[in-house]
């Protein structure tokens, strides 16, 4: 068992599997959650129950928060009751949420007045991955906090990297979702035309998946969603459209064009206007399929 207590705030899809992979590798565990329904059956599997961001960071050294939002982070972070109340000197907050660099540096800086240090250290794997405990995690930080975490890193993800200082792990997250959304983005319309030209979908789909124009995003999404009209959501298109946007206003501090991501954005926010923001990033070709007349699906 570690000698180091953990804390878990936030125990959605992604966090609940990861905060029972720590408990499995030994950590003690203490968690919080808005909703606390979770928290009892996080609970049950060995952690401790808190009714406070605040009060997790009392219990812990390290503090590991999976949010959806750059607001919630704060609001968990800095606000009443937040962690930053609880949190002792030299404690460490693991911020697993996928969130803008410049979040990053602010809560850091507010955390260090407290003598506490933080590390971005966004994930991707999904949900699978954050079950299987084989997520990617990219880590930005000073070296002692990285190395200090890197067990609790270890019980969540296969591969970590230690990106760089503070945000470098969110804009290494970033730009990975700025190629997820590119990528659907290109699948969704090449499928729509070739089924709108007459070719059978899923004959069309599995000609690409063996040929030079194959990718995750189209092996992810067609065959077990699309292809099969089941948008149920995995990974919602609200939350690709916050990261796309989180990477778009990178590229416009860092004064580097970038029209793939500005035009895929949209593209997001169609999706999102159509009604579609909380299905799976899948329903991102609904708009098109509605607009041609032409649905990709398995006959």
């Amino acid at each position: 068992m570690s000698t180091l207590r953990a804390g878990f705030i936030g125990l959605g899809k992604m966090g609940r599997p990861m905060a029972l992979n720590m408990l499995k590798a030994g950590f003690p565990l203490t968690v919080a959650n808005r909703s606390q329904g979770v928290v009892a059956d996080v609970a049950s599997h060995g952690a401790t129950a808190a009714k406070t961001p605040a009060e997790v960071a009392a219990n812990a050294d390290l503090i590991a928060l999976c949010l959806p939002m750059p607001s919630h982070v704060e609001e968990v972070v800095l606000g009443p009751n937040g962690v930053i109340e609880g949190i002792r000197p030299g404690s460490i907050v693991i911020d697993f949420s996928t969130i803008g660099p410049s979040t990053c540096r602010h809560v850091a800086e507010r955390l260090a007045e407290k003598g506490a240090h933080y590390l971005d250290a966004p994930v991707s794997g999904g949900t699978t991955g954050a079950a299987a405990g084989t997520l990617t995690v990219m880590v930005g930080g000073d070296d002692a906090s990285y190395a200090t975490a890197l067990p609790l890193l270890q019980s969540v993800g296969r591969k970590i990297v230690h990106a760089g200082p503070v945000g470098a792990g969110a804009v290494v997250k970033l730009m990975n979702q700025l190629l997820v959304a590119i990528n659907l983005a290109g699948a969704a319309e090449a499928m729509v035309l070739g089924v709108k030209a007459g070719v059978d979908a899923t004959l069309l789909y599995e000609t690409i998946a063996s040929a030079t124009g194959n990718s995750f995003q189209l092996a992810r999404n067609f065959p077990d969603l699309i292809l099969k009209g089941n948008f149920d959501p995995m990974f919602s298109v609200n939350l690709l459209h916050k990261d796309v946007t989180l990477g778009v206003e990178v590229g416009r501090e860092q004064r580097v064009r970038l029209l793939l991501s500005a035009l895929v954005q949209q593209i997001f926010e169609e999706a999102r206007n159509a009604g579609h923001g909380e299905e799976d990033i899948a329903a991102v070709i609904r708009p098109l399929e509605a607009l041609s007349g032409t649905f990709v699906r398995a006959h």
